[in-house]
């Protein structure tokens, strides 16, 4: 069991392509070494209960598939950090060989809620791109440009989003805002967000977002 902290973004522009490109300037300009690890696609399946326990508060468990390989993931939030404001949640995870959930993981991590009781809330598509970012002292992160689908899983509508996380390997707090601050930062297209990726999918695709809140020019 590890504590994530990242810094995520939406992209508000039409030419996201155009603000990777500049992220990645400002990366090599403050002296970061860069390195394109690949492009990888993703389906996330989002479980949550009747009354949203992890919707509201701030957390996720999902199932991810990458060809064959099925990983569930638990995240539970600590905080945002008070130096960047990033997200920290503490995370655990586990492959599994079958699609069932694991009731016995569950019950032992979440004794308060009924595994037999979650259904799938949400699913979200996404194409990521993924970098290795080394800086000073040994600091180290990971860069990811996600073009992402989400979908309602009751009524399978969908809205599509495009977004920016940079996660800390290793390294401190400090390292993170200072990358933050030299480049990220300077993306005026880049606006920063503390909800994860389960939260935008019920506000964008849900019946939230339907209605139009929280609603930008959708990227081209």
């Amino acid at each position: 069991m590890g504590i994530e902290l990242e810094q995520k973004y939406v992209v508000d522009s039409q030419r996201p392509w155009q603000v990777q490109a500049e992220l990645l300037s400002l990366l090599n300009r403050a002296g970061y070494e860069v390195r394109l690890l690949g492009e990888t696609p993703q389906e996330d399946v989002y479980y949550d209960t009747t009354e949203d326990d992890f919707l509201l508060t701030g957390g996720s468990l999902r199932v991810r598939r990458r060809g064959e390989r099925r990983v569930l993931t638990l995240k539970t939030p600590v905080g945002q950090t008070p130096q960047t404001g990033a997200f920290a949640r503490r995370e655990e995870e586990l492959e599994l060989s079958s699609d069932a959930l694991p009731a016995g993981f569950l019950r032992e991590r979440l004794p308060e809620l009924d595994p037999d009781a979650l259904r799938p809330a949400a699913q979200v598509e996404n194409l990521r791109r993924t970098y290795e970012v080394k800086g000073p002292a040994g600091c180290r992160f990971e860069l990811a440009f996600d073009d992402v689908i989400f979908r309602d899983a009751g009524t399978g509508e969908t809205a599509r989003e495009r977004q920016v996380e940079i996660e800390r390997l290793e390294g401190t707090e400090a390292d993170l805002a200072r990358l933050v601050r030299e480049t990220a930062g300077r993306v005026a297209a880049l606006r920063s967000v503390t909800d994860s990726k389960y939260q935008r999918a019920r506000k964008r695709a849900g019946p939230e977002g339907r209605r139009g809140q929280d609603k930008r020019t959708p990227p081209g």
